[in-house]
């Protein structure tokens, strides 16, 4: 690319929103909503009927605002929020290691049978939500940070600030 060609890409940045980021976020959106649907349809025994699924409720909903919040940020070029949907992608990482991963390791009493809380099948299936949500997040939060910088480095070079 010319010189003359980044400089246009780069000035346009200043009129244009950071649209791959922000549905990223979405889609991460979409991909916790799947998991969570998996998660409370189950019916296992009384398993599920704790205090982890109540908190586990209240992430989800926090993470549901969160991320929503953080596709308005990124996609106005804002690096806290970059930085935020990068530590929301995290910690969808560390949910694979609470309830997907107990649960599936758990054997309840059903009727005097011994049944498995979550199967291989449905395992699995929270867990690729999951990482996708994660990598969602954590993909439009460096194509955030990226293109954040760039446009503040742009804005010095040219005095624009």
């Amino acid at each position: 690319m010319t010189n003359d060609a980044n400089r246009t890409k780069k000035d346009r940045m200043r009129f244009t929103k950071n649209t791959v980021s922000s549905t990223l976020c979405y889609i991460a959106i979409l991909f916790n909503v799947l998991y969570f649907v998996n998660i409370y349809s189950s019916d296992v025994g009384d398993y599920f009927y704790n205090i982890n699924i109540g908190m586990s409720v209240i992430y989800n909903l926090l993470f549901l605002l969160f991320t929503f919040l953080c596709s308005e940020g990124v996609k106005n070029y804002s690096k806290g929020y970059s930085i935020f949907t990068i530590i929301i992608g995290a910690l969808q990482i560390v949910r694979i290691f609470e309830i997907p991963m107990k649960a599936h390791n758990a054997i309840i009493s059903l009727n005097k049978v011994d049944v498995q809380v979550m199967d291989d099948a449905q395992f699995t299936t929270v867990v690729i939500f999951l990482v996708i949500s994660a990598a969602c997040c954590l993909t439009a939060g460096v194509i955030g940070l990226v293109k954040t910088t760039i446009l503040e480095n742009y804005k010095k070079e040219t005095g624009l600030n």
